[in-house]
Parts: structure tokens; sequence; C-alpha cells
């Protein structure tokens, strides 16, 4: 087996990576719209061609270069290449007799850093916070690394939208060789919500969970979203007046709440698990109707377990 020894910790450079990334539009194109007018995204590349015919085309490439290296020993793994921003990825099985690690080295558990140790390892290293512009954030930075606390409001009036998000990240290596890897969090979770208005217009509020994966290469560049999966755990459209609709819950994997991706060792890997809200009101029909619908959340993440399957 492999060791691999370049840039094994994550440090400030890493930090300030992460932070960067969250800026970027293709992110940000999950957000609820707020100019209500933006068209749907046209899935083509540059050329023109289909989208499915050009990665298809980089995929045929690809495994044409992977199936003339010499793979002297080589048992098991996951290629990888960022071609034309692109994240192309190709895993081989074989049958071998690989040494395997003890189990309590492939099960990673993240936590609180309540002591502020800053152990990527271990902790949670990172806060992530975004809003609209009816968006409220009420965990700050040490909230969210040193309690697990993620705790938002999103709000809206006649023809608005909005959203918050606000989740608590972690860092990962590979360090056993190329895995398959299954993060599965625990997330406790209590939502309060409020329609006004008692006429006809509709309004509309979500509340979800999710996890983020982005990864990029060890020197840095190659950006990309190996996943974003989420679930709503409460939803309502109304055109009625109702006042403190509230509920509560735990989500964990049996609600759906946990993602798998394939890691290479050439890679490091941000996991955030978040609290994504999204209001939205219709606009007025011609006269003085005032809709307006707001919701908090309060959730809790206690923990985080990554599981490790070598390839």
């Amino acid at each position: 087996m492999k060791t691999e020894t370049l840039a094994i910790d994550f440090d400030e450079r890493d930090l300030k990576y992460v932070t960067k990334s969250m800026e970027k539009a293709s992110f940000r194109d999950r957000f609820i719209r707020t100019d209500l007018n933006a068209p749907d995204p046209d899935w083509t590349v540059h050329n023109g061609k289909p989208i499915s015919e050009h990665v298809q085309k980089q995929v045929n490439r690809f495994k044409k270069v992977v199936e003339n290296e010499k793979l002297n020993h080589f048992h098991s793994g996951v290629f990888q290449k960022y071609d034309d921003n692109t994240l192309i990825t190709i895993g081989h099985n074989r049958y071998s007799d690989v040494i395997v690690p003890a189990a309590r080295d492939l099960l990673h558990v993240y936590g609180p850093d309540r002591d502020n140790l800053k152990d990527w390892k271990s902790y949670y290293r990172y806060a992530w916070k975004e809003k609209g512009p009816n968006g409220i954030i009420f965990s700050t930075d040490d909230q969210i690394i040193r309690e697990g606390k993620l705790s938002c409001n999103s709000y809206a009036y006649s023809g608005q939208g909005s959203y918050a998000i606000v989740g608590a990240g972690m860092f990962f290596r590979p360090l056993n060789g190329d895995a398959k890897i299954s993060v599965r969090p625990y997330v406790q979770w209590s939502t309060s919500a409020s329609f006004t208005g008692t006429e006809s217009t509709s309004a509309q509020a979500t509340a979800n969970l999710g996890i983020f994966i982005e990864s990029w290469q060890l020197n840095g560049g190659g950006y990309f979203v190996d996943k974003d999966l989420w679930i709503p755990v409460w939803s309502q459209n109304t055109q009625n007046y109702l006042t403190n609709t509230m509920a509560g819950g735990a989500a964990t994997v049996g609600d759906g709440l946990s993602a798998e991706i394939l890691t290479n060792t050439q890679r490091k890997y941000a996991i955030y698990v978040y609290a994504y809200l999204e209001t939205s009101a219709s606009a007025q029909q011609g006269k003085n109707e005032l809709r307006f619908v707001t919701l908090d959340i309060d959730a809790f993440v206690p923990y985080v377990a990554v599981q490790e399957t070598l390839l």
C-alpha cells in the first residue's frame, strides 16, 4: 500500500481556499432565485454541443490514457483528472490480497471543537454562513465550530423570495488509500414558522438539512463539488392565515441524511453539514394585499461519522 506523505495536514491556506470557493457562482445557483426572472441554465458547453456528448468524449479520452499506464502491483483505486472544468473519475477494482487497516482507522467521528484544539481529524474547522436579502444568521462562527449550533431565519413579503444557510465544515483526507466514504451526520432540529395575511396570495416556507462535499487538488486548484444532498424536514404552502407553526425532530441515515462519494489520495475534501431555509410569497394581485412569511430553525450537530471503504 502506498503511503502519501505530501501535504497530509490542512493549514490556514486550506481554510482560506474553502472560504473563497463558497463565493463561486456555480455553487450559488443552488439558492432560491431572488430576481424571479433568471432563465434556466442552458445545458451546453462553449461550442454549443450538449454537455453529455462533451463529457463522454472526455471520459473516453481519459480511459485510453489510463489503459496505457503500467499498473504493476496495482489492485484497486480511483483515477481522477481535472479537464476543462470537469472532474473525471474512473474507479478500478481487482481481486487482491491487500492489507486492510484496523476498523478504527477507517471510521472517523467529528464533533464540536469545545476546547478549541483545531484538530482537523476530529473536530469541525469551518463555519459556513450565507443569506439572501431577507435572511438572518443567528449562529456565530464560534457557536458553529465549538458547539455545532446551526441557527438562522428567512422571511419574505409579497413578491419576494429569500434564503438562509448555516453549516459546520470539516476536513477529510483518505490517508489509507483510495476509498469510498459514507458521510452520516446526526442533526437535532426545531422550526417555528409564521404566515400572516388574509388575502388570497400564497406563501411558502421550507426547512432543509443537507450535506455538501467539495474537493481540490493537493497543491490547490481543480475545485469540484462532489456532492450536494439535502432533505426537507418541514415544508408548507398556505393561502390561509396561520401563525407559530412549530415542528421538530432528529435526522440521520434513516431519514435520507447520508451521502457517499469516491475519494482519491491526491485530493483534499471539505464536508459541510448544513441547515437551509427558503421562504417566498406571491406578488400582490392588483391591490394592497400584504403577505408575510417567516421561518426560524435551531439545529444542533453533535457528531458526524465518516466511514471509509477501501477500493
